[in-house]
């Protein structure tokens, strides 16, 4: 099998599908359109798509004053990235065909306690069922 068509079948997390604009992000607080299951918060958005950019973008954030501990923020932060990784192709499969639209979303950890990766992945598949279009 070629490495194109292999790559296809993975679930991966590219580099160009991260939200990583500040102004954005600001954005999407500002249409203040989110969904909650504890313990992730995720913040959404639907826009025409821009040139040069894909069609799905994401972002993850582990407040600093919860989780003082760099190490701690990072688990959770990867916690969140493996969970996202795993589900939003079946998800999402009909908006990663269509070229036209564009989702952003910007997930933010509100637990006080670090929860196990099973939790996480079972509230980020909620999250990500109540979004779909």
């Amino acid at each position: 099998m070629p490495p194109a068509a292999d790559n296809q079948l993975k679930n991966t997390f590219p580099k160009r599908d991260k939200l990583k604009s500040s102004l954005e992000i600001e954005q999407l607080y500002r249409e203040n359109r989110f969904i909650v299951s504890y313990p992730l918060k995720c913040y959404y958005s639907f826009s025409d798509i821009i040139e040069n950019k894909s069609n799905l973008r994401v972002a993850f954030s582990v407040p600093k004053k919860t989780f003082k501990l760099a190490i701690d923020r990072n688990k959770l932060k990867r916690r969140m990235r493996e969970a996202y990784r795993v589900h939003y192709k079946t998800v999402f499969e009909t908006l990663i065909n269509d070229k036209e639209k564009q989702l952003k979303l910007f997930f933010i950890y509100i637990g006080k306690e670090i929860l196990e990766s099973e939790i996480v992945e079972k509230n980020m598949r909620v999250v990500l069922q109540k979004i779909h279009p």
